[in-house]
């Protein structure tokens, strides 16, 4: 049992009575469960609070008011009733028996990971690892329940039903928020995020590089003929077309023979090489990783090593 140590006794004793009266009801949820969520209504209403009633009697009401919604709820769904949430949530996984790995590639990460640790731990064990309430992971596992069953019939559009259905951050989230109230989300929202990012990057470079062929498509012949009139293969030539004008660059795309190079270094003499030549040198990582110790030892005064920008990625267990 909940222990409320410091809590005003009138709560306590008033959230223990309606919590009592609700498990009797709705016996697949614990005790302890209703009495968390009627805790929480109550510490939400206290800004409320007015003196032209009695404190136990505004308690009751907001108590009341709570179970009431409760009930109305879990009744609606009456479909939970017959899944038996308990510490064996094997029929979570047994619901997706229709394109199941496609259904949930598509769902935002909290319920991947729900979908994941469903067969193997309890309730309790996956609130306790997603940080939220036992309660929470009822009405997302209903949630889960009754959307597969409603619509295992049907094809849908998963990326855009399913971000409304489970009510995924979008992308507007991150251009609403400064980066510190960015950083205070849920892991899970993060992921999502990261995924919808990394899959908008993808899209606009899938659409540039169409783009790009396009106008190559429709400009090239033109620019190949300015570009003759002008004696140059490359470079950058202007024309207008419809009222528009088009500028087009043709880079150089120049390629060394490293090994001819070198032969013809040797025939420079070397009081001239620095006049002529730009010479750098770099040693490959992995290479210098495969050094005897002896070299390594001789070329680490010429090495230095700076951290770079951090990279994220937000994966579930079995996939990092």
């Amino acid at each position: 049992m909940n222990k409320y140590d410091g809590i005003d006794k009138c709560i306590v004793d008033n959230v223990r009575a309606f919590a009592k009266r609700l498990s009797a009801k709705l016996a697949f949820l614990s005790l302890d469960d209703f009495q968390q969520e009627l805790m929480l209504a109550v510490f939400k209403s206290l800004q409320n609070f007015s003196h032209d009633i009695s404190f136990d009697h505004f308690i009751r009401k907001v108590l009341a008011r709570k179970s009431s919604n409760l009930l109305k709820y879990f009744r609606r769904h009456k479909e939970i009733h017959s899944l038996q949430y308990n510490d064996n949530l094997e029929i979570i996984c047994s619901d997706f028996h229709f394109d199941r790995m496609i259904f949930i590639h598509f769902l935002p990460s909290k319920f991947k990971l729900i979908c994941k640790l469903a067969p193997n731990h309890s309730a309790a064990e996956i609130a306790e690892i997603l940080s939220i309430s036992r309660s929470q992971i009822y009405a997302d596992l209903q949630l889960l329940s009754t959307f597969v069953r409603s619509h295992e019939s049907s094809r849908l559009d998963y990326v855009s039903f399913i971000g409304r259905k489970f009510k995924m951050k979008n992308l507007s989230t991150i251009e609403t928020m400064n980066t510190k109230e960015l950083s205070s989300l849920e892991v899970f929202d993060l992921a999502d995020l990261s995924d919808q990012v990394a899959k908008l990057l993808s899209h606009a470079k899938e659409l540039k590089e169409k783009l790009d062929d396009a106008l190559n498509l429709r400009f090239s012949e033109t620019v190949k003929e300015n570009l003759r009139l002008e004696n140059k293969d490359t470079g950058t030539t202007k024309f207008i077309e419809n009222g528009f004008q088009i500028i087009a660059e043709v880079p150089k795309k120049v390629t060394w023979d490293s090994q001819k190079i070198e032969e013809i270094i040797k025939t420079i003499p070397e009081s001239h090489r620095r006049d002529y030549i730009k010479t750098t040198y770099s040693i490959d990582e992995r290479r210098y990783a495969n050094f005897s110790y002896e070299y390594q030892q001789l070329f680490k005064p010429a090495r230095t090593v700076t951290p770079g920008k951090t990279k994220f990625q937000i994966k579930l267990p079995e996939e990092a």
